[in-house]
């Protein structure tokens, strides 16, 4: 069941749901849950939500019905049905969600067979062969797979041999896999290659800039000024690498718009003129000499912009409990605030402030130790000593880290796929993947560590989903906004997400652990330019 959770996953979105039904009908109820009949729930709560009175009944009528239609096989009589629904309501992603299900299952695309097993061999000299065979015919995969096998079962026997046929393998494949666009497994390969001997100076030098560019493209649309200086960097080392120009050219012009949507008028004739420098045109003249001149013109107030205000307004807080802390971009001022819901009090007021929005370093259940991540020739998950009382480790390649009741860490990382990993930081050999999605990020753990909640573009749009540790999703919102940021509440009853779904607007919303009773909490206005990076953290 989890290994169809994960090919599903993989596979085309028309594909997918073609898959999700079949796999419906022969009665596999347990994935089919996670994305059409999550749609279904979607669907429902928004019909409810949506529909005026006079037409209510009829709309959910309608839904049931074609829901039943589903089960019985009978689907185009089924996305009959769900098209009259749209009619009244045109964006209701949970019933396109299940028309496009529909669609697809009246063409079904059969599944591929099921993978023949791994074969597991107990003999050392067996295994041994096999490898050398297997490097003989360049099969680097097989090479890897069977050196592991023989380094679990005795690291010492026919070591050197071993250990160089690992390596040129794992320097192949890396290698193949940076020139396929495969960066983020490419680099895994080559930091598991050179966890064996140092790499070549050719090696280095091409694994160096694969990583740069990822690291550059990790803040692009998210913090323009980070995504480029380290594009500038890497387009002044190796110009020609991959499509490193039209990316520095794309995220100055996007700054650009960002610093004049915000009426920061000075910064925005600064990234156009780089911008022209790059491709002269004659739209971006235009743009620049726009900025210079709005700039010039302006009349400022010390650190902000003409007229901004800054407000933060609190909608329902009945029957929400504990601290909720938060972040709320100021475009006066061009900085985050930190603030802090106190149920006690019934407000917010504000912690702190920067540039970024907060993030917290995650804590070990005994409060000894604490995860974060930090860039270093790519993203690191770092653990240390939560006194500051000794040296931080690296502890594997990754990002979003956070630390469960469990004790166990998931974070974002690479290893045969990308998606959300765990590892026992006692075992660091003890390596786990959840998900296999890049776009599967900033997770947070229930409070009884049996699941993690998460956002992932998956779907087309930033959306809400919970798997559980054995392998079990169920997406939470599908309201084609950006929803993003999750965080449950002490309790686990409650989750907590920042979205734009009201008109563009952002704001903080709650609703409970199965996506039910939706309720506006917070609003943050109409800016919130780094919300990718976002932390919620909802403590007693």
């Amino acid at each position: 069941m989890i290994a169809l959770a994960m090919r599903r996953r993989r596979i085309g979105r028309v594909a997918l749901l073609a898959a999700l039904t079949m796999l419906f009908i022969c009665g596999l109820l347990g994935m089919v849950a996670v994305a059409a009949w999550a749609g279904a729930q979607a669907g429902q709560r928004e019909a409810a939500a949506r529909a005026t009175a006079t037409v209510a009944a009829s709309l959910l009528e309608r839904f049931q019905k074609a829901n039943a239609l589903m089960r019985e096989g009978k689907y185009a009589l089924a996305e009959a049905n769900y098209a009259y629904i749209l009619q009244y309501q045109p964006e209701n992603y949970g019933v396109r969600h299940l028309i496009a299900t529909a669609i697809a299952a009246q063409t079904p695309t059969p599944l591929p067979p099921t993978p023949t097993p791994t074969r597991v061999i107990a003999d050392k000299r067996q295994l041994f062969e096999e490898l050398v065979a297997a490097g003989d015919r360049r099969d680097w995969d097989a090479v890897i797979r069977l050196a592991d096998q023989l380094v679990a079962l005795d690291g010492s026997f026919e070591a050197p041999t071993v250990s160089d046929l690992h390596y040129r393998a794992l320097v192949e494949r890396g290698l193949s896999r940076l020139r396929a666009g495969q960066i983020e497994p490419g680099l895994y390969d080559l930091d598991r290659a050179a966890a064996i001997r140092p790499l070549s100076a050719s090696v280095e030098g091409e694994r160096r800039l694969a990583a740069a560019y990822q690291g550059a493209l990790y803040y692009f649309g998210a913090d323009w000024e980070k995504s480029i200086t380290q594009l500038e960097d890497l387009y002044k080392s190796a110009p020609g690498y991959r499509d490193v120009g039209s990316k520095l050219l794309e995220a100055y012009m996007r700054a650009g718009d960002a610093y004049a949507g915000a009426g920061n008028w000075c910064a925005a004739a600064k990234k156009y003129e780089r911008a022209a420098q790059l491709n002269p045109s004659a739209s971006l003249t235009e743009k620049q000499r726009d900025a210079d001149t709005r700039c010039s013109t302006a009349s400022t107030i010390p650190g902000g912009v003409p007229g901004a205000t800054f407000s933060t307004t609190i909608f329902n807080t009945a029957g929400i409990s504990g601290r909720l802390f938060y972040s709320q971009y100021d475009p006066a001022t061009y900085q985050y605030r930190y603030n802090v819901y106190d149920s006690a009090t019934s407000r917010a007021y504000q912690i702190g402030s920067g540039p970024q929005p907060s993030y917290r370093a995650s804590f070990s259940p005994d409060r000894t130790r604490m995860v974060y991540s930090i860039y270093q020739d790519g993203w690191k998950v770092v653990v240390s000593p939560a006194d500051g009382s000794g040296l931080p480790t690296i502890l594997t390649s990754g990002s979003y880290p956070v630390w469960g009741p469990n004790g166990l860490i998931a974070y974002q990382g690479c290893t045969d796929q990308c998606g959300i990993h765990l590892i026992n930081p006692d075992q660091p050999g003890s390596v786990r993947r959840l998900t296999m999605f890049s776009g599967d990020i900033n997770m947070q753990w229930s409070p009884g560590g049996d699941k993690l909640i998460y956002m992932s573009n998956f779907p087309g749009s930033w959306e809400i989903f919970t798997v559980s540790l054995s392998g079990t999703f169920q997406q939470l919102t599908g309201f084609g906004a950006s929803s993003g940021a999750p965080t449950f509440s002490p309790d686990g009853t409650r989750i907590a997400f920042i979205s734009n779904r009201d008109g563009g607007n952002w704001a903080i919303w709650i609703m409970n652990a199965d996506g039910s009773n939706l309720i506006k909490f917070i609003e943050l206005g109409s800016q919130h330019p780094y919300w990718q990076s976002e932390q919620l953290v909802w403590l007693r």
